[in-house]
């Protein structure tokens, strides 16, 4: 064999052994290292909690769709650190205005390695929210190089994991787009343990969004409960209507626009609270930071 064919032979023998390398980390990352069905819980004992305007026997909630930081520009193209901070610190001025109790993040990335911040931790700093969960959708990439979101929950009081299942539709590891989970936690309201979900639906198939409401509330069951975040699902559309005539539930299933893209201005995001709850005051914030807008439920516990 000449030594030309030899040269050829190795390249192409290193070229293949890099490709099995990536291939095998990728596969690593996705099915061993993803933290795919377990709430992450962290306390930031270092930071002082910020004060709240709930009266005593009262609650605060704020849902809030964040994009992601507004960090993907498309493709494997990224905004600096320094645009979406900057983005990431308007939401907290947004949030932390509010003085709420407990804050519900759909869309928020804990890692991205071309943009290195942790959205989640940076908001429950920057609003006196030290009790946090979060519960990945995705965790995409390699183990050093990677993009992991899902949704959070930030609280003043403790919280305690419950799951992060997977929805119904769910698709395989290495597809992002549309992947949906559940994140469950349980706090206690009025001296008794209720369990709050954090959303984020389907929002291409209005059918399989059903299905992931029924699949929510069979998981629910008789327990008390809170929904919120970024239903995909329209006021009069059949999720909503679920959850309305399941008459567990109390809020406002209707209400001002919440998310905005062009021409579309729809009511998608929602803060559900258990039935015998009073509802003080529901508004959605007209800041456009993001293109979905925060929505404040203000409730007396039962």
């Amino acid at each position: 064999m000449s030594r030309r064919k030899r040269r050829v032979l190795w390249v192409l023998a290193a070229l293949g052994s890099f490709v099995l390398l990536v291939v095998g980390l990728f596969a690593l990352n996705g099915l061993v290292l993803a933290d795919r069905q377990t709430p992450r819980m962290r306390h930031f004992a270092d930071m002082p909690v910020a004060p709240t305007r709930s009266a005593p026997g009262e609650v605060t909630f704020i849902s809030y769709n964040i994009a992601k930081g507004f960090a993907h520009k498309g493709g494997v193209n990224f905004e600096s650190r320094e645009i979406v901070e900057a983005k990431l610190k308007r939401m907290a001025e947004v949030l932390r205005a509010e003085q709420p109790d407990v804050v519900f993040l759909s869309e928020a990335l804990t890692e991205l390695t071309p943009c290195d911040i942790d959205q989640v931790a940076y908001l429950a700093r920057e609003c006196g929210l030290p009790f946090v969960a979060t519960g990945e959708n995705y965790n995409l990439g390699l183990p050093f190089y990677r993009v992991v979101g899902g949704n959070a929950v930030l609280s003043r009081t403790p919280l305690t994991p419950v799951a992060n299942f997977d929805l119904a539709g769910r698709q395989p590891f290495w597809v992002s787009k549309n992947n949906r989970r559940a994140l469950f936690v349980s706090v206690e309201f009025g001296g008794k343990p209720v369990l709050m979900g954090a959303l984020h639906n389907d929002s291409f198939d209005m059918r399989n969004n059903a299905v992931q409401m029924q699949q929510l509330l069979d998981f629910i069951g008789d327990r008390p409960a809170i929904l919120a975040g970024d239903f995909n699902n329209r006021p009069k559309d059949r999720s909503i209507a679920l959850v309305r005539d399941s008459g567990k539930f109390v809020g406002e299933f209707d209400g001002a626009p919440s998310f905005f893209e062009g021409k579309r201005a729809e009511r998608l995001d929602y803060i559900l609270v258990p039935a015998g709850w009073e509802l003080i005051e529901s508004r959605v914030i007209p800041d456009d930071t993001s293109d979905h807008r925060a929505v404040v439920g203000r409730f007396k516990v039962k």
